[in-house]
């Protein structure tokens, strides 16, 4: 199975809750240059998520769009950032099929990232997790280093 893990793109720093912050101008451009590169590289997601945040849904509808009509993305509870990164990877283990997209936050990305290819959640992803960094993996099971990093997408 391949997935793509994504960090949303630049969000505005504050808002009266979090969970509205949206993106900004440059955090737009990220997210719609990231679909671009897909687009580019022939990958089409077979199944879209995104959390509950606005920016992560924002980011996920600006991928969509330069990608074309790909399917409605599913928001989903549960991959937010203060949610734990281990309760996060089961479900995304419950969600996924081969080629889905997930769009969510750090710390919890390359927490789950790290622990699938390196059976260590405390690993230092590389490339860093910049805002609208995509990583490509390719794995049979959501197991400690069961996964391969086979690739990273990140703006231009």
């Amino acid at each position: 199975m391949n997935i793509i893990l994504m960090r949303h793109g630049e969000a505005v720093p504050f808002a009266p809750k979090d969970a509205d912050r949206m993106l900004t101008p440059k955090g737009k451009a990220e997210a719609s240059n990231i679909g671009t590169q897909l687009k580019k590289d022939d990958w089409m997601p077979q199944a879209l998520f995104c959390s509950t945040r606005n920016r992560a849904q924002e980011t996920l509808q600006l991928v969509i769009s330069a990608l074309g009509s790909v399917g409605d993305p599913m928001v989903v509870d549960g991959i937010a950032p203060e949610d734990d990164w281990t309760a996060a990877i089961a479900i995304i283990e419950q969600k996924a099929v081969d080629k889905s997209l997930f769009v969510f936050h750090q710390p919890i990305l390359t927490q789950i990232i790290g622990y699938l290819t390196e059976a260590d959640a405390n690993f230092d992803v590389y490339p860093r997790a910049a805002t609208a960094t995509a990583y490509m993996l390719t794995l049979d099971a959501f197991l400690p280093g069961a996964a391969t990093l086979v690739g990273a997408y990140q703006p231009r």
